[in-house]
């Protein structure tokens, strides 16, 4: 795992976002690193989420970390994907809408 910054940390600090797991709604997350680009993960604030202790594992579930990654592509703008060109965001994002949006988000763990 990635260390995230401390100026990341101040800001995950002080959005509400981040204190509720993503996929459950409840509290006591950590945080989990949505992408990798180039061999390291993406540290940066849109490709953070929360997620339950407990779920944030090394090998979640392929639903959760879809799920997670669906979030992170939804709070992303097009200039923070543009720093990252050689992944192709609309059609990762488009298959993952595709796949969970609408859906019954009701997970259980």
């Amino acid at each position: 795992m990635r260390v995230i910054p401390r100026k990341i940390r101040d800001k995950i600090e002080q959005d509400d976002f981040f204190r509720y797991c993503v996929i459950t709604g409840s509290e006591g997350v950590s945080i989990e690193h949505c992408w990798i680009y180039a061999g390291r993960q993406i540290n940066e604030l849109w490709a953070l989420v929360p997620l339950r202790r407990d779920l944030n594992t090394s090998h979640p579930p392929v639903e959760v970390k879809e799920r997670c990654r669906l979030i992170s592509l939804n709070r992303a703008t097009k200039e923070d994907l543009a720093k990252y060109p050689k992944k192709n965001w609309d059609i990762i994002h488009k298959y993952l809408k595709e796949k969970y949006e609408n859906k019954d988000k009701t997970i259980i763990y």
